[in-house]
Formats: C-alpha cells, sequence, structure tokens
C-alpha cells in the first residue's frame, strides 16, 4: 500500500513534468538574453547589507563601547567624504598612468590606505547621518510618542545600481523600470540600448542613479557631503511614503509617479539641507542660488533642456518619429559642445528624468505646484503629511483647488 502510493505520486509528478514541458516554453527571450546578465540584485543587496547593518548598531550599545561626541561625529563624517574625493583623484590618475610605471604603483598604494580609512569609519558615518536625518525628522514631528522615527532611517554608502528606463519611440512614457548593476561602461550600456531597439522597436537607456530606496536604502557618496544626506533624506522619504496613500499608489500613472518623485525631492532638499548645515555649519539656501546669465546670448542649460524636450513633443506629436530622434542627437551633440555632456538623449531619457518635475527635462506643472501646496502649509510637517494622503492626482488636484470632497 504505501509503496503503491508512492508509485502513484512519482506517476504523477512525471506526468506534470511531461506536460509542462509539452505546453510550456522556457526559453529566454532575446530580451531576456540581453538584459538579465547585467541586473541588479535587490535580494543580495537585502541579505547582505540588512543583518550588517543592525549588529553594527547593537555592537555599539555594549557597554564597553566607547561611544563618541557628536562634534567628533562631525568631524569624522567630513573626514570620510575628505577621503572619498581623494580616492576618486587617485582613481583619475591612475587612468592616465601606465600600469607598469612605479607612479602607478604607488598610486595604487595610496589608493589601498585611503580606502581602508574609509572602510573603517563607514559604518559610523552612516549612523551619524541616520541620527542627524532622524533629528530633524523629530523636530518636524515624525517620531511617535516614544520617540521613534519609523520606518527608521537606514542608508548604506554605496555604488548606486543603474535603471535600465524603456519607452515607445512615438511617445515619451516610461514605461517600464529595470533596476542595473552599477558600473556598466558605456560600450556595453549601447549594446543593451540598441539590441532592445532592434528587438522591440522601443527607445531604452540604461542611466545611473543616485541612489534607490531599498531597505536599507543605498546612496552614492561620491557626489558629495551635501548630495548624499539629501539623497538619504530622499529616499527616507520613499520610505515613509510607502506607508501612506501616494506611496502605495505609485506606479498608478505618470502623474502619480512624478507627484511621488518631485515631493520626495523638496522633502528630501529641505531636510538634507538641515542635515548639511548641522554637521558643517555652513547655511543652505535654495533662493540664493546662482541665477541664469544676464546675457541673452549666453548657453543655459536649463532652459536649452526644457527647449528640447518641448520640440520633441511636437514632432513626436506629428508623427516624426525619426525627425525627433535626429534632433534629440543634434542637441545632445550641441550641449556638448557648451561643456554638458550627455551620453544619449531619447525618448527614455526625457521619460525617466521627466519624472522629477524639478529637472529641466520635465514638463510636468507639478513642481510648481506642490511649491504651491509648500507656500501654504505650515510646517514641512503638515506639507509632507498631506501630500502624503493622496491616493491620485486628480485627488491631489482638488484639495489645491479647495475642493476636499469626493476624490
Amino acid at each position: 500500500m504505501l509503496i503503491s502510493s508512492r508509485k502513484g505520486l512519482v506517476a504523477v509528478l512525471v506526468g506534470l513534468l511531461v506536460l509542462a514541458a509539452g505546453y510550456g516554453d522556457f526559453r529566454p527571450s532575446s530580451f531576456d538574453l540581453t538584459v538579465d546578465p547585467y541586473k541588479y540584485s535587490l535580494l543580495r543587496w537585502e541579505t547582505s547589507h540588512f543583518l550588517d547593518k543592525w549588529l553594527h548598531k547593537l555592537s555599539d550599545l555594549m557597554p564597553w563601547t566607547t561611544e563618541p561626541s557628536r562634534v567628533e561625529r562631525h568631524s569624522q563624517v567630513r573626514e570620510f567624504f575628505d577621503l572619498v574625493q581623494e580616492s576618486r583623484d587617485l582613481e583619475r590618475r591612475l587612468l592616465d598612468t601606465s600600469p607598469s610605471d612605479d607612479a602607478a604603483s604607488r598610486l595604487r598604494s595610496e589608493l589601498e590606505r585611503i580606502s581602508q580609512g574609509r572602510d573603517e569609519i563607514q559604518a559610523t558615518v552612516e549612523e551619524t547621518i541616520e541620527s542627524e536625518i532622524s533629528k530633524v525628522l523629530s523636530q518636524e514631528g515624525f517620531s511617535s510618542r516614544i520617540g521613534l522615527i519609523f520606518p527608521p532611517v537606514d542608508t548604506v554608502f554605496a555604488r548606486s545600481p543603474g535603471v535600465l528606463i524603456l519607452s515607445p519611440r512615438d511617445r515619451i512614457d516610461r514605461q517600464d523600470s529595470i533596476l542595473m548593476k552599477s558600473g556598466l561602461s558605456a560600450e556595453t550600456r549601447g549594446m543593451i540600448e540598441d539590441q532592445i531597439l532592434e528587438d522591440r522597436n522601443m527607445a531604452a537607456l540604461v542611466e545611473s542613479t543616485g541612489g534607490v530606496a531599498a531597505f536599507p536604502s543605498v546612496v552614492t557618496e561620491t557626489a558629495g557631503l551635501r548630495h548624499a544626506v539629501v539623497t538619504a533624506a530622499h529616499e527616507w522619504l520613499h520610505h515613509w511614503f510607502f506607508f501612506q496613500p501616494l506611496g502605495q499608489h505609485f506606479w498608478d500613472s505618470s502623474d502619480m509617479t512624478t507627484l511621488n518623485e518631485t515631493a520626495a525631492t523638496l522633502g528630501g532638499q529641505a531636510i538634507g539641507d538641515r542635515v548639511f548645515t548641522a554637521i558643517t555649519g555652513e547655511q543652505v539656501s535654495r533662493e540664493s542660488e546662482p541665477p541664469a546669465p544676464a546675457d541673452l546670448g549666453a548657453f543655459n542649460f536649463n532652459d536649452a533642456m526644457h527647449e528640447t524636450r518641448l520640440r520633441t513633443e511636437a514632432l513626436l506629436a506629428d508623427g516624426k518619429i525619426e525627425e525627433a530622434e535626429a534632433y534629440m542627437e543634434e542637441r545632445r551633440l550641441f550641449m556638448a559642445e557648451n561643456g554638458f555632456f550627455i551620453r544619449k538623449i531619447n525618448q527614455a531619457f526625457f521619460a525617466f528624468h521627466g519624472t522629477y518635475a524639478t529637472s529641466a527635462a520635465s514638463i510636468s506643472p507639478i513642481n510648481g505646484q506642490l511649491k504651491e501646496l509648500r507656500s501654504q502649509s505650515d510646517s514641512l510637517e503638515d506639507f509632507l503629511k498631506t501630500v502624503g494622503t493622496f491616493g491620485s492626482y486628480n485627488e491631489f488636484l482638488k484639495y489645491l483647488d479647495g475642493d476636499e470632497g469626493d476624490g
């Protein structure tokens, strides 16, 4: 009886395998073969960093651990980013040096020494920045009654993954986003984009990112301290929005994606700037940043990019796809001549960068609308918590219009 049952079970399993082999198609597509070798693994990131972060936090609580003062921690943060800059400078010099030169050997030794110094203090630096962001959030009313921030601020400085963006050629529309390994060469990026164009007749772009809202979030440190703290705050807001209607409807429409990203950008700047001031003592004022050149003939990148987006939209609306693509390449070369190098401008470029309404590549009114809401809000907390309640772009517009009835 037992043997008979076992044989029956084996027969059923074999039958299922035969059916699966007969009716299932397990062959990878050309797209899979092109993209899969370069995909970024969020699972690997989570498993390799989540536990390490919390073990380090627990070790700091041990009675034998000496806690540095806040001043010492801030000094260490500045030292870390100085070492990052030194590493980048050495890496550039190494590229211009023959590998067999004695100078190259000395540069590699110096680079190893600096990298070791960075590694020794990185976890503490991350915790200091997390603590400073949490302090601002507490001041803004985001902490619980017992002083906890949820979700906790948790970030790791590492090479941020790239992202593959897909858009139809006949319009600008972010149809898919796939995280890619960091550090892909221009040749590899171009190969992936060209293959997708050939196979799917879609515009593709493999672009770098400054951070990704995994948990812990991954933030690149190579753009400096101010960028790092602003990006870390930006990614935490994505974590927080995830538990609000806004974040839960992130992918509902392009407008909701833009609303999420732009709210996180504006909030991240406000929080990150305060953290930067706390660490460095330097005051930050977004309003005081340099105005556009007074000379009407001078090149202005934001104006040039915005003009490019508008003209591209018009050409695509008229069905002139090839003309629009030729125009985007012409404009890319024009910007390069004026000192702004962009590897590729295509429909996917605008589909990605246009998601951030603060970008010159965007034609969305959402940046202005959110700034209007911010001006009507009593505090940063009030602004962010109000934005978090919107489950649709239409709800947001109705609120701005003073109509808070049905969503």
